[in-house]
Formats: C-alpha cells, sequence, structure tokens
C-alpha cells in the first residue's frame, strides 16, 4: 500500500468519524450528517456504498447502518467518548431551557437586528446542551418579538448553506429544502467554537434578519436560571410594521411629527402612539417555556 493511498483512507475515516459525530436521526428512522467536509473524501464514501450522494441539493447525507457504526467506533478509538450532542433526544432536547441548566457551561450570544442604526441588539445566555428550537425561543423573547412568524437559522455560504426551523412537509417556496427541526439540532453543532455566527430570519414577509454571534462559552452559575438577558439596546420593532423601510418611517415620524407624510401618519395611529425605539431594560425581559410552545406548535401542525 502506498503512502498516498494510506493518507486518503485515514483522511475518509477521520471523515467518516465526524460525520458520525455531527449526525442525528431522521423522524422516521436511519441516520443524516451534515456534509460540509471534504468533497472528495465524501464522494469516495459515496462510491464505497457508505452515504448517501454528497453533490444533491440537500444539506445532509445519509448514513447507511455499516458506516454510522464504523464511524461510532472511529470516533470512540480516537477521541475515548463519544460527544454529548451526537444522537440529541428531540422529546427531551426542548424542556432543557425551562429550569436551571444541567449542564456545566452556558453560550453566551450576542443578538443584533441587521440593515438599523443606532442598532437594536441583545446579549443572551443559555445552556450548551440547548437545541436551535430553544434558542429561537429565548432570542425572541429576549428582542421582543410575539413569535407570531415563521423563522429560520441559515448556516454556511450558498454551497453549504444549512437552515434550521420549523420543516414543512412541502418544499418552501424561497427554497430548495425544507429544512431541519430546530427541536433535533443541538446548537453545539454549528455554533461550537466562539466567534462563529448564523443567520435568524423572522417573518419572511418583513424579512427582520438578526446576526447571532457566539461571543463566550463560560461556566454555568449554580444559582442562575437560563435563559437570561445580560445587556441590550433599543426596542424591538413593531411587528407587521413593514420591515425596515417600515420601521425607520415610524422612528423619522416620531422624531419630528410635523413633518410625517400620510403613511408615517398611518402607522402612528396604528400604534396607538406607544412607541419608545429607544426604551429597553434587561431586566425586564421575561423568557416563555420552550417545551410549552413546542407542544402548541405540533398541536396545531396535526
Amino acid at each position: 500500500m502506498s503512502d498516498d493511498t494510506f493518507d486518503t483512507d485515514r483522511l475518509d475515516d477521520v471523515v467518516l468519524a465526524l460525520l458520525w459525530a455531527n449526525s442525528f436521526e431522521e423522524k422516521f428512522g436511519g441516520h443524516r450528517a451534515w456534509k460540509s467536509l471534504p468533497w472528495d473524501a465524501l464522494d469516495r464514501l459515496h462510491v464505497r456504498g457508505l452515504i448517501s450522494e454528497a453533490r444533491s441539493r440537500a444539506h445532509s447525507v445519509t448514513l447507511d447502518d455499516a458506516a454510522f457504526e464504523r464511524g461510532r467506533a472511529l470516533f470512540e478509538q480516537w477521541f475515548a467518548a463519544p460527544p454529548s450532542a451526537s444522537v440529541p433526544a428531540p422529546a427531551k432536547a426542548t424542556a432543557r431551557t425551562d429550569t436551571k441548566t444541567t449542564t456545566t457551561t452556558v453560550h453566551q450570544f450576542k443578538i443584533t437586528l441587521d440593515h438599523i442604526k443606532p442598532p437594536i441588539w441583545r446579549r443572551i445566555q443559555l445552556p450548551s446542551n440547548a437545541t436551535f428550537w430553544d434558542l429561537h425561543c429565548a432570542l425572541n423573547d429576549a428582542m421582543g418579538w410575539e413569535d407570531a412568524h415563521m423563522h429560520e437559522f441559515r448556516i454556511g455560504g450558498k454551497r453549504n448553506n444549512v437552515q434550521i426551523g420549523v420543516p414543512m412537509e412541502d418544499n418552501m417556496p424561497w427554497g430548495d429544502d425544507p429544512g431541519l427541526a430546530g427541536w433535533d439540532v443541538p446548537i453545539t453543532a454549528h455554533l461550537a467554537e466562539p466567534g462563529t455566527s448564523c443567520v435568524y430570519l423572522y417573518d419572511f414577509g418583513d424579512d427582520w434578519n438578526h446576526k447571532v454571534l457566539l461571543e463566550a462559552i463560560l461556566p454555568a452559575e449554580a444559582k442562575a436560571k437560563y435563559p437570561r438577558c445580560l445587556a441590550g439596546a433599543r426596542a424591538c420593532p413593531p411587528e407587521d410594521c413593514g420591515g425596515v423601510p417600515g420601521y425607520q418611517q415610524i422612528c423619522t415620524a416620531l422624531a419630528d411629527p410635523e413633518k410625517a407624510d400620510e403613511g408615517a401618519e398611518e402607522l402612528l395611529d396604528w400604534l396607538g402612539g406607544d412607541f419608545d425605539p429607544e426604551a429597553f431594560d434587561a431586566g425586564k425581559v421575561k423568557f416563555h417555556s420552550a417545551a410549552r410552545r413546542l407542544k402548541a406548535l405540533r398541536g396545531s401542525m396535526r
């Protein structure tokens, strides 16, 4: 066996182990894994019949039983123990942020609403074993949204973009993939190192884009209740106000009501005159149960 062949085989084993480490259970059985790994190795694993076609539109690949078990064995051989988040348990994951954390660390995020100046932002913490559904609920509550519209996390570039939110049975008109269920995906699958980030889109009509930056992974405080909001600035825009243009129109009209045009006056009347763009108090943020919200969502989808 040549050195080149040996190096290729070792690379394929490493990729298979990483696929297993990031795998998740499909709704109807089987295992899938994110495919943002070397394409040549993925192609070789496909030729060997271990995974599905890597170059399809899907953002993940299917692992057959042999590939899953071999990946597990390789990972445990090299790293001694499997990662706790490798195969999340959907039924249990959703309740993690409703009580004090059972993990030793917390993820600290800074969330900033795009295209608005001065910036609207929040700094929150939640347990490191949280899911993207937990992050969605905590982010919604901290920002001040009402969770009345669809949402989606977008991770990666155009080539390997992953969409995480509330998957639909049919492909959504705004994308090629129905997306992954947020309650099935741990945040550590994509946000494991400080400095990594993703996009959170809320309300596909108004298009509120948020940058979600992982600032730090810190020791959990024994008596703290998570999630929690540490800081922030400025009020969340009103729901259904027309996105960034409508929000800017409201702020301009509030700053100088006498110069407000007819459209701005209608927006102010609709608001009722009780909106202060500068108002925010981190101490008044209330977080609601992610588990109960998921239960309500599933009930509405039946």
